[in-house]
């Protein structure tokens, strides 16, 4: 991870042992990238995200090392889908300066997955998930690491590894519904129809009521009805 030092009154020294880069921003400028920040806020608070993107880009350009400019531009990202390809080059920015940082990479990560870039997302993934083992798992958005890259397997029919994926959500997470959902998915298009049985009855007891499709479909017959018990 990176640290920041505090040199006297007027710099702020901001080391990244990857790339051995020395970033340093003076305070002026770091408190004008706050501000800016705390104004795309608001933006965004009433729904302006044009004048939040805007706003956001200014403080990337005075400051490039304030790291929730980058958080804050996903947040207009998960509000209007429309602003991928505006968002992603400077996530990636973000993610070059913080190289470590598991969290941005899974933005990234979700930004290709919303495009339907299954395979690019997969990478950014698996990215995150590395990292994150040496930063802590104890992050509460891991889970998702693996369940969103296992619904990138699912759609590339890649089903071994989206059990397997949805497997380690689970272990994270145990309670989500819609991991054993979409595990129940994968199962049954591996022709493990039993399993996909029970993961859906596991789903529909936490609360996705989704499950009712499949299990009425294909879970109703004397065979299958041992694992909904």
């Amino acid at each position: 991870m990176k640290k920041i030092l505090y040199i006297a009154s007027f710099l702020i020294l901001i080391t990244e042992k990857s790339f051995s880069q020395d970033y340093i921003v003076q305070v002026n400028d770091r408190n004008r990238a706050i501000e800016l920040i705390s104004q795309a806020n608001t933006f965004i608070e009433n729904n302006e995200l044009e004048k939040a993107y805007i706003t956001i880009l200014e403080s990337i350009t005075i400051d490039s090392t304030f790291r929730p400019a980058y958080l804050y531009l996903f947040k207009i990202f998960t509000l209007d889908n429309l602003f991928a390809d505006k968002v992603l080059p400077f996530l990636i920015k973000g993610r070059n300066i913080y190289n470590d940082d598991d969290e941005l990479t899974f933005y990234i990560a979700e930004i290709y997955r919303i495009k339907s870039e299954y395979e690019k997302a997969k990478i950014e993934y698996s990215k995150a998930i590395n990292l994150s083992k040496n930063n802590g798992e104890n992050f509460p958005l891991i889970y998702l690491y693996y369940l969103n890259r296992g619904n990138c397997n699912l759609k590339l029919n890649q089903n071994d590894s989206a059990i397997l994926d949805y497997t380690n959500s689970i272990k994270l997470k145990p309670n989500h519904s819609n991991t054993y959902y979409n595990r129940g998915i994968s199962y049954y298009a591996k022709g493990s129809i039993d399993k996909a049985c029970e993961d859906w009855s596991k789903s529909l007891k936490l609360g996705n009521k989704n499950a009712n499709v499949y299990i009425d479909k294909f879970c109703k017959s004397t065979k299958n009805n041992k694992s909904l018990k």
